[in-house]
């Protein structure tokens, strides 16, 4: 599954718990293995076992930001499919603008910028506009992003965008969509 579809954030964040649990099985049976053949911790499967804490920090860090930016539920998914159809979407995203995870649960890209869904209450909407922005201007694509915390109002501005015109255009919006998703956890 790759990076954008539906799906793409549970899939995720599932193979992050998994790394994460080997990584802590790793630290502690290293720790454990350590202590019982050597009986104190001066060993080198205590070496190990430190050298293992920051790859199991990293996957811990993943999975909190990866929480922190659950997927749409199978209902409104479906609602936003029927509405955007002929239209480029991309769903699951968490992006990492200025020093903020900014969690994206459906972004739609058409000639005026891209509209733009988020689920988490905590997001300050035009701080987050304007970091956005910013990183697109970065990269070098000349796109304004409408963000809406309102999932209705997200569904009815969808719903007034026009597909784009020739499979030029679409060819166009995917590569836009692309270089919006290297920015994507």
């Amino acid at each position: 599954m790759e990076k954008g579809t539906y799906g793409y954030g549970k899939k995720k964040l599932k193979a992050q718990i998994l790394k994460l649990a080997a990584c802590c099985v790793l630290v502690f049976g290293a720790l454990t293995i350590g202590l019982i053949t050597t009986g104190n911790r001066k060993n080198i499967w205590t070496v190990g076992a430190v050298c293992s804490v920051l790859p199991a920090a990293t996957f811990a860090v993943n999975v909190i930001a990866r929480c922190k930016g659950l997927p749409l539920k199978s209902e409104e998914y479906e609602r936003l499919a029927k509405v955007s159809g002929g239209l480029v979407l991309s769903c699951d995203m968490i992006l990492t603008a200025g020093q903020k995870l900014i969690p994206v649960q459906a972004a739609v890209f058409h000639e005026m910028g891209i509209t733009a869904y988020t689920a988490s209450k905590k997001v300050e909407v035009k701080q987050a506009e304007k970091d956005i922005n910013g990183l697109l201007k970065s990269i070098g694509v000349y796109s304004k992003i409408q963000l809406y915390t309102d999932y209705s109002a997200f569904l009815k501005r969808v719903d007034g965008i026009q597909p784009p015109e020739s499979d030029e255009k679409k060819k166009e919006l995917e590569k836009k969509k692309e270089e919006f998703l290297v920015y994507s956890m």
